[in-house]
């Protein structure tokens, strides 16, 4: 079956889906931008043929949150997002054919309504070659679609005083979610602050390289037998965890852990997991440098989530609590080697590190922060934001530490740290650049 030159939604043109049906056998990249938004059917067109999928589109009146559910927990599609009313591309790029058009990924754009869609292909049409890059400059202009945004999102589209007007909408959304502008249009600046240029970074970073990554992982692990008997019944983000770190130290100590081949096909990826699941399986020796035997590690956890993230009880911990439970996490716990033999040569690298870590920061400031990222309002990377650059920041407790800390916090956000960044990497995926500051 060949595509059409241009699509109208009638019998005689075709209709604008047989695009996305058609696309070959074997697609490997789909690049969709449109305002409006109700149905996945394109994208499980593409996807169910192996093809990664990015997805450009409004929140606005039409604009569906059931929709934009499915697409972001479809592992093959990453999603991004503008506000602006003035956002109306209309553009669909699978590999070498495009589609400019006036359809959007609705069932009446893409069956129904009279649109008019032309067909333009790599090795024929000159004008081809423009359309790539001007996706991707809405796509880094876009902000990151992720669980706690879509969540503010259907708060936002399910209110009873939601507005059907385009522009009133506009207005709308932003008393949930923060604006989102192709960098054309001036939303009061048209140079994106450091703030959201940072935010947008760090989503990017977490929600769509290595928080996929680490699910494949998990996913791909559990197929191949994974679970220790000590772990049983725990929350398996705990062993995954120990099973990252693990990699670090033991399978992939010096640099052995960057040296290793990347691997692009998920075929591939998969094997070397089911290789290292076996070891981890097998093994007697999981306890490597500061890890923990899987006793004290479910406990540190068990500490941090009673403690930590409960308000009232945080309020009550002495400094010398508070530091202990944070040392649940091993970033922070990775700062004994910068903690100063001046302060006392006969003291452990622990007590060390609690005296410094003192003397930088008072219990109040600790426990402010704490709160603030843990149990604070809103986006979690926002917070985040704030607590390793703006007014939550604490002195000795970095980018590693602040994610390590959150993802214990929050079920729905795996922990890392620089030791689980680099297990990722030994496993075959791409990520030896994210590697964070403590």
């Amino acid at each position: 079956m060949s595509l059409s030159e241009l699509y109208a939604n009638t019998r005689e043109t075709g209709y604008t889906i047989n695009f996305f049906m058609k696309a070959g056998p074997h697609p490997r990249s789909g690049l969709l931008a449109a305002p409006f938004f109700t149905t996945n059917d394109p994208i499980k067109a593409l996807t169910d043929k192996g093809c990664d999928v990015r997805l450009i589109v409004r929140f606005s009146p039409i604009t569906t949150p059931e929709a934009l559910r499915e697409a972001l927990e479809n592992p093959r599609v990453k999603v991004r997002y503008f506000t602006d009313a003035k956002f109306h591309t209309k553009l669909y790029i699978i590999d070498d054919i495009a589609l400019v058009e006036s359809a959007n990924l609705t069932d009446s754009g893409l069956k129904a309504n009279r649109e008019l869609s032309v067909l333009l292909k790599q090795d024929r049409d000159e004008a081809f070659y423009a359309l790539p890059g001007l996706f991707d400059e809405l796509w880094n202009d876009a902000d990151v679609l992720n669980e706690e945004v879509l969540r503010e999102y259907e708060k936002a589209f399910k209110s009873k005083e939601k507005p059907t007007h385009e522009d009133a909408f506009e207005k709308f959304i932003h008393k949930f979610v923060k604006p989102a502008a192709p960098k054309s249009i001036v939303v009061g600046s048209d140079k994106k602050s450091k703030e959201r240029a940072f935010i947008q970074g760090f989503r990017r970073k977490y929600d769509e390289i290595l928080v996929p990554s680490h699910n494949e992982i998990l996913e791909v692990a559990q197929q191949h037998g994974f679970g220790r008997p000590e772990y049983a019944g725990q929350d398996p983000q705990i062993e995954m965890a120990r099973f990252l770190g693990w990699l670090r130290l033991i399978q992939g100590s010096g640099d052995g852990w960057r040296e290793t081949s990347l691997l692009s096909d998920p075929n591939d990826r998969a094997a070397r997991i089911a290789k290292h699941v076996s070891v981890w399986q097998s093994t007697d020796d999981t306890v490597k440098g500061d890890m923990y035997h899987a006793s004290a590690e479910i406990e540190n956890i068990a500490n941090i989530r009673s403690y930590l993230c409960d308000p009232n009880q945080l309020a009550r911990l002495t400094f010398d609590e508070l530091f202990r439970h944070l040392t649940g996490c091993h970033a922070f716990l990775e700062r004994l080697r910068f903690a100063s033999k001046d302060i006392g040569e006969n003291l452990s690298g622990l007590e060390r590190l609690r005296i410094d870590f003192q003397e930088r920061n008072t219990l109040e400031a600790v426990v402010r922060s704490v709160r603030y990222l843990l149990s604070g309002p809103g986006d979690a990377i926002e917070r985040a934001y704030d607590c390793i650059y703006g007014d939550y920041k604490l002195n000795g407790f970095g980018e590693a530490c602040i994610m390590e800390l959150l993802g214990w916090g929050d079920a729905k956000r795996p922990p890392f740290n620089n030791r689980s960044i680099r297990g990722i990497r030994l496993l075959g995926f791409d990520v030896e650049y994210l590697v964070a500051g403590q």
